[in-house]
């Protein structure tokens, strides 16, 4: 007679989760209690509570849910004209500082080794992005700085010129496919078709390899698929992504978006590891000879040798794991912030015909379809339309960094306590404090009145207070500045004036949605999408056709 197998094969994982759930539920009571007693704490004793600042929508809350499902730029200026230039207020137990005085923004982007990225907005990035230079803090940052460095130097970034013509070619090449299939007129999604090119540059830029989005043909690809997984995860808001946010021990519990990301960040990962992997062995195998730019190629190349040099001691070094999280970062973050620069670009010059008609006039005064970057460097009005776009439409409209040490703040403008004017604060370990990026780059005490107003023929006279604004690049925080200033910013800039060059002398643009139906994506990063359809995510409706010269 056969025996009967056992029953606890079949229970054991219900009284496992029997006997953890005890645990569990003293856990999750735990981190209450003490948000709770922080939220005493930090609220009812915290010295910037004499700051000026709104009052809590919720007692348990404070601002969070503000912050989370929206961009908070029009909050903070509004509460801006209302209290001043430096205030308070309370997010969950923290007293946060919101400031929009230049000299203490610089003071803050200078003493990286005091004001940090905070652990809790590192570790939400790092689902899908890795640890990679955006995230590490302190000798963990210098060193990742020293090897990644010299890949983002101007004789570099030049060297991908030919690059980027040769990418923005075949998108021009394609969209005149598609005007001659529709007779003249192509109706078509413009921010896909771009979001595919940039990642195509990055994918040959980075590892000289072929990720083939741009291919007519419509083949699977898992790179690109994994992107626009993110992407469309992160369009709507909700709330248990907030509480996970908020309260890491929640993140046991995974939901879509957490998986989404898990998933996305898995297949990046494994793209980088195997490129790393093949690169280190090419590069032993042939000893680090100097080969010729377009051999040794890339972004990976030059990490790679760089880690490998004998420049470097062996604590200096990176590890492999580290080296894959720069690759994930600058294929993450390299061809997403340069496609959404561009299509909020394609969007101004569409939303203002005579701005597109002067630009290009402009770049037809080129007398070739393969300029050189010193060509492209002179174009005036191209670059007016470029830094306004940049001002304007910041891929991160804000930024968070958090005292890690207790400081004094130094103030441009006294802020009032009690009657008294200060030119300086206290700011207590553990404050975070909010970088206003797009208020910034549109106040109009620094700008003048038509600081919202998308006017490139500003750039030609500047206001003399925006030069107090600390950014590494034309007078603003898009790139944000100090040691973590964005270190791609000259390889996104090129590569969008290659991209408007090629396309503007082909084309006109025209939206193919009311203007008010094209809005702005209230997550981390700012991408175009059709508000009368959000559920497809990221969009930007586009008319499409030849442009002829006039006899």
């Amino acid at each position: 007679m056969a025996e009967k197998q056992p029953a606890c094969s079949l229970c054991s994982p219900l009284m496992l989760l029997h006997a953890l759930l005890p645990s569990f539920c003293c856990a999750v009571l735990g981190t209450a209690l003490w948000k709770l007693w922080s939220l005493y704490a930090h609220v009812f004793h915290n010295r910037l509570r004499a700051l000026p600042g709104p009052p809590s929508p919720s007692l348990l809350f404070g601002w969070a849910w503000q912050f989370w499902s929206t961009d908070p730029t029009e909050l903070h200026e509004e509460w801006v004209r209302i209290f001043g230039r430096t205030i308070h207020y309370r997010i969950l137990s923290n007293v946060c500082l919101f400031t929009m005085d230049t000299k203490a923004l610089a003071h803050i982007l200078a003493r990286d080794e005091v004001y940090q990225k905070p652990t809790l907005v590192r570790t939400f990035i790092a689902q899908m992005l890795g640890n990679g230079i955006l995230l590490t803090e302190d000798e963990q940052h210098r060193r990742q700085k020293r090897v990644v460095n010299p890949a983002f130097g101007p004789v570099q970034i030049r060297e991908f010129t030919d690059l980027f013509l040769n990418k923005a070619s075949q998108l021009r090449d394609i969209l005149s496919l598609e005007v001659t299939q529709h007779r003249g007129v192509a109706q078509l999604d413009l921010y896909d078709w771009i979001h595919r090119m940039t990642l195509d540059v990055i994918g040959e830029a980075a590892f000289s390899y072929n990720v083939g989005t741009l291919d007519m043909e419509d083949k699977p690809n898992e790179l690109c698929d994994a992107f626009r997984l993110v992407s469309q995860s992160v369009t709507r808001m909700s709330w248990y992504p907030m509480l996970r946010f908020f309260f890491p021990i929640l993140r046991i519990l995974p939901e879509e978006q957490s998986r989404r990301f898990a998933k996305a960040h898995a297949v990046t990962s494994n793209f980088a590891r195997q490129l790393v992997e093949d690169k280190k062995r090419e590069l032993a195998e042939n000893g680090h000879a100097k080969q010729d730019r377009r051999k040794r190629g890339d972004f990976l190349t030059l990490v790679v040798e760089a880690n490998m040099g004998s420049s470097l001691t062996e604590g200096e070094q990176l590890s492999t794991q580290t080296i894959i999280d720069e690759c994930t970062t600058f294929l993450s973050a390299g061809h997403e912030t340069t496609a959404i620069t561009l299509s909020w670009f394609m969007y101004s010059i569409a939303s203002y015909p005579r701005i597109q008609e002067k630009l290009r006039r402009e770049l037809l005064g080129i007398p070739t379809e393969h300029p050189t970057m010193e060509q492209l460097s002179s174009l005036r009005y191209l670059d007016n339309v470029l830094r306004e776009v940049v001002r304007l439409y910041p891929a991160i409209p804000s930024s968070l960094r958090m005292a890690i040490d207790d400081d004094h703040l130094p103030l441009g403008e006294p802020v009032y306590i009690d009657g008294v004017p200060h030119d300086r604060i206290w700011v207590p370990k553990g404050t975070p404090i909010v970088i206003p990026i797009l208020a910034i780059n549109r106040d109009k005490a620094l700008w003048g009145e038509d600081a919202s107003e998308f006017r490139p023929e500003r750039w030609n006279a500047l206001p003399e207070a925006v030069s107090t604004i600390p950014g590494i690049w034309a007078n603003n925080l898009t790139f944000m500045g100090g040691q973590h200033a964005c270190l791609g910013f000259r390889f996104s800039l090129n590569q969008v004036k290659v991209a408007v060059f090629t396309l503007l002398r082909a084309f006109e643009f025209a939206l193919a949605v009311p203007p008010e139906d094209v809005g702005k994506s209230a997550t981390l990063l700012v991408r175009p999408m059709q508000l009368s359809d959000p559920e497809r995510g990221p969009q930007l409706p586009m008319l499409v056709r030849p442009y002829t010269v006039p006899e």
